[in-house]
């Protein structure tokens, strides 16, 4: 499933269409595409893992799951499920949902909580953390994307490591003083998975994803579907405590 940074960066592949008119828009999934035709295309932006596109009065959102992809200027053998038609080029897109919204992206989503987004809050998360989400682990917790909006399963197993919290941890038991270094280690490393999309070395980077030994003692990793996400985690026993 694409993270957050993965669709940041489709987003910045997709900017040399901002300004052009869609012509036509087409594809088999459900969503009402009658007023995306004859249309300035305002801008592209991102909310965590929706790709959202932007126009005068309304947006849509695409979701990619887990099997959705793009091409562009270019087609599979197979149909599109939404695709943005313009004079000269088209966007196509496949096994992505897609949905329709009025107004503004403000409008509908809290910026605060989207990982690579100028306007995300730690202190607010900090203060959602403790308050609302104290008996749940953090592993869990990471993939909420109510309050880790764009954390996917590399960010989640990455960060955890830096911070030397195993995912089974209670966010209540918890230091603080970890915790905010949590928060920054998520963002950074965003930005850094980001920066990683240029070259497509993402997972070959990662110091324990995909990986079998810990970097740091050489001991082997576990390896296991964990917590009630049940997403594949690698964890170092010596280096990421868990806080009982």
């Amino acid at each position: 499933m694409p993270e957050g940074p993965t669709i940041k960066h489709f987003s910045r592949r997709l900017k040399r269409f901002v300004g052009k008119t869609v012509t036509e828009a087409s594809g088999y999934g459900d969503m009402d595409k009658s007023r995306i035709v004859n249309i300035r295309l305002d801008d592209i932006e991102t909310y965590g893992k929706n790709l959202i596109f932007v126009f005068k009065d309304f947006f849509v959102t695409a979701h990619f799951g887990l099997f959705g992809s793009m091409v562009i200027n270019d087609r599979k053998k197979v149909n599109a499920s939404f695709a943005l038609h313009f004079a000269d080029s088209e966007i196509n897109f496949y096994v992505t949902k897609t949905k329709f919204y009025e107004g503004k992206p403000t409008d509908v989503f809290n910026f605060k909580t989207d990982i690579l987004k100028p306007e995300f809050d730690a202190d607010f998360i900090l203060k959602e953390l403790q308050e609302k989400y104290s008996e749940l682990m953090i592993g869990d917790v990471l993939m909420d994307q109510n309050i880790f909006t764009g954390v996917g399963n590399i960010i989640r197993v990455e960060v955890l490591y830096h911070a030397k919290i195993h995912p089974d941890s209670l966010i209540k038991n918890i230091p603080e003083k970890k915790l905010i270094f949590l928060l920054k280690m998520v963002v950074d490393y965003s930005e850094e998975f980001l920066s990683l999309m240029k070259t497509g070395n993402v997972k070959e980077s990662a110091l324990v994803y995909g990986k079998k030994i810990c970097p740091k003692d050489k001991t082997e990793l576990l390896i296991e579907e964990m917590g009630k996400v049940k997403r594949k985690t690698y964890v170092c026993l010596k280096c990421q405590k868990l806080f009982k």
